[in-house]
């Protein structure tokens, strides 16, 4: 019976570590409707930086030019681990389709 006890007690202390370990998962980004890779590049997670550091590169598609450029300067120490491709360039009158930066990878 003591066993049980202290299975039960073990699970309640896991569970209540668990939950603030993993609440910022659950935070609302400032830029509504924000894409995964606006998410990821201006907010990784943990796991992500984790990921970063042992290497990996992500690819981030399809942004525009202005949340790249924010991106390089708040996150400089990370550079090494970003490739951008089709970037957007907006228009000098800032209205009127995005031309498409073409890197050529495919």
């Amino acid at each position: 019976m003591d066993f049980y006890f202290l299975g039960v007690m073990c699970a309640a202390a896991a569970l209540v570590w668990c939950i603030p370990a993993t609440a910022h998962m659950h935070e609302t980004l400032d830029v509504q409707g924000a894409s995964y890779d606006m998410r990821r590049l201006m907010r990784p997670t943990p796991a992500e930086l984790a990921s970063e550091e042992k290497g990996h590169i992500h690819i981030y598609d399809s942004l525009e030019i202005n949340e790249v450029n924010a991106a390089l300067d708040e996150n400089f120490d990370r550079i090494q681990n970003m490739m951008f491709t089709r970037i957007h360039h907006l228009p000098p009158t800032g209205s009127g389709p995005a031309a498409v930066e073409d890197d050529g990878c495919d």
